[in-house]
């Protein structure tokens, strides 16, 4: 009993110590093929185009002289799965250099491959001629690859013999040493992968290799091969697997694969990478037709699947038309056979919202958004329309957003007007003539005639001329130094806020003498620019303008409709408590 005992916790022990990575799988033949000295232009871009023929992947080993060259070679060659590693800048033999001359040599190319991908990566390395000793491998402090299978094609030069010298010497496991340099070695190559591949044989790269046969890979160590042992292969990684569905809350697309691996996705149509991926963490909301692609990540370069692609078809039922008439609020939808839901309370409408069955009394203040459902489309896009206290109907604004009440009041009071009946578009950028045409409105649109034309860009068919004319002669607008005024420019906010002083003080108020100094409290008030800072300052301190939430200012961003909106209903709410100046 006690041999049995300890054998069973000799097993335990053994199985507690093998690679957690390593799975029983089939019995896979593997080989990592690696190619030397490139990229080799018109070589290379043959040998990329056969693999990917073949469905192969293989191990780059690029000099920096090379690819600085050919940067387009090397984006393709990490696209198509490939491995890419360093093999110095200009292939000296390391054995011959210091410490900081290897480092410089990889550094150089690391940093070459890097500006060529658009991204950093992590590089094994191979060094040139395979010359290295202890010292080498430490100043590299990286995983090395040497080889096991030299075909010598450097140095016949000839298709078969290379062909007939690697189909010789193939095994399952073996670390193949080819140049991409020479178009013989190319041909061979492609020929070799044909017979192995029916063989039953699947080329890796160098970095699967050893992962899947549970050799983890340490820096400052030279690997020479991966022959099997009894501890099995693991499985290959798993093309993820994208799948889309209409859901209550709309499309979804739900993507699955190795659970090894971290899932990485783009929704452009773009191969993922280190930059311009997301992690996927669930499933993904689609509002319209997206080409998603997928890859399931253990580390960037050198292990991971195969991309897996997918264009996700979003076809919506209309959007419901909404419309307010004699108080009475009416909803349609053109897609025969769409129902439609609608809320009251500014939540997003769905399946379970109130379903629309024919006009209801309208109610002031009321925000009614709705979207229509229809079996085989997805969800439409959300219609809104709001009846606001004064009457005034708007499809872009809701009672809930934050500008609501000031829009509402600038438009009631005539200052300012609509884009077209339904709609205020907040969020649209506020021009000099627009804020101009404003501060006209507000002063009761007065007489103008007699008064010069004072810019070379305006005349009498500009549509604000007349509120020109006004605001320069009462020194609340300027020019440019050429003479002109520039109407269609957008104005910041920071120019907003002196046009708004000059307006105050245009009606007597006395801001000049306002204890102020908020300024500085912003992270960028430093940004103001300095002929404009006295009124921002001023402008704070009353409350006119105000921070955003991350204690920023953005004094330099333009305005827009909304802001300015805001803004001129607060700067009249302030002027109520301004002292007015004392004449004398």
């Amino acid at each position: 009993m006690k041999r049995l005992a300890s054998l069973i916790l000799t097993i335990v022990l053994i199985a507690a110590l093998l690679p957690a990575q390593v799975l029983a799988a089939p019995n896979e033949k593997l080989i990592a093929l690696t190619f030397d000295d490139g990229p080799a232009g018109s070589n290379t871009q043959m040998l990329l185009d056969g693999l990917r023929e073949r469905g192969a992947r293989c191990t780059f080993f690029l000099v920096g002289y090379q690819a600085v060259n050919r940067p387009s070679l090397v984006r393709q060659m990490w696209e198509d799965g490939h491995q890419i590693a360093n093999h110095s800048y200009d292939h000296p033999a390391m054995t011959g250099k210091t410490d900081a001359e290897i480092q410089s040599q990889l550094s150089r190319t690391a940093s070459v491959l890097n500006n060529a991908l658009g991204f950093e990566l992590s590089y094994c390395c191979r060094p040139p001629y395979g010359d290295f000793n202890d010292r080498v491998l430490k100043a590299i402090n990286a995983p090395c690859f040497f080889w096991s299978m030299d075909t010598y094609d450097w140095k016949s030069q000839d298709a078969d013999a290379v062909y007939n010298e690697f189909i010789k010497q193939a095994k399952d496991g073996s670390l193949v040493l080819l140049h991409d340099t020479h178009k013989t070695s190319v041909i061979a190559a492609l020929r070799a992968i044909d017979t192995l591949q029916a063989q039953g044989y699947k080329f890796v790269t160098a970095s699967e290799l050893f992962y899947r046969r549970g050799i983890t890979l340490q820096n400052a160590k030279m690997y020479y091969s991966a022959y099997p042992s009894s501890y099995g292969t693991a499985e290959g990684f798993s093309t993820p697997v994208i799948s889309s569905e209409i859901t209550e809350s709309g499309r979804t697309v739900t993507i699955t694969g190795d659970g090894r691996c971290r899932i990485y996705y783009t929704t452009n149509g773009q191969t993922p990478n280190p930059a311009n991926s997301r992690l996927y963490t669930g499933p993904i909301s689609v509002t319209n037709t997206v080409n998603i692609k997928a890859v399931c990540v253990m580390e960037w370069n050198g292990l991971k699947s195969r991309t897996a692609s997918a264009t996700v078809t979003y076809t919506p039922s209309a959007a419901p038309e909404i419309s307010i008439s004699d108080g009475t609020v009416s909803m349609s939808c053109t897609t025969a056979g769409a129902s439609v839901y609608y809320t009251t309370d500014g939540s997003t409408p769905n399946r379970n919202s109130s379903l629309y069955t024919g006009s209801f009394e309208a109610s002031p203040d009321t925000s009614y958004k709705a979207v229509s459902i229809a079996a085989g489309y997805d969800r439409s896009p959300v219609s809104l329309l709001t009846l606001s206290r004064s009457g005034h109907i708007y499809n872009d604004l809701a009672v809930d957003s934050w500008c609501y009440d000031d829009v509402d009041r600038a438009v009631e009071a005539g200052i300012f007007y609509g884009v077209t009946d339904t709609s205020f578009e907040p969020n649209t950028t506020f021009t000099r003539a627009m804020l101009t045409a404003v501060l006209y409105r507000m002063t009761g649109s007065p007489d103008t005639e007699g008064l010069t034309e004072p810019f070379t860009d305006i005349d009498e068919s500009t549509w604000c001329y007349d509120a020109l004319l006004w605001a320069y002669e009462n020194g609340i607008v300027s020019g440019y130094d050429d003479g002109t005024f520039r109407p269609k420019t957008s104005i910041s906010r920071q120019a907003l806020c002196a046009m708004l002083a000059r307006y105050m003080r245009y009606e007597g108020k006395d801001i000049n003498d306002i204890e102020s100094g908020i300024l500085d409290s912003f992270s960028d008030g430093k940004n103001v620019s300095r002929g404009f800072a006295a009124d921002v300052d001023i402008l704070c301190t009353l409350g006119i303008i105000r921070g955003y939430e991350d204690g920023t200012l953005r004094p330099l961003n333009s305005s827009t409709r909304a802001q300015a909106a805001v803004m001129i209903m607060r700067m009249l709410d302030a002027m109520d408590s301004v002292p007015d100046v004392i004449k004398i």
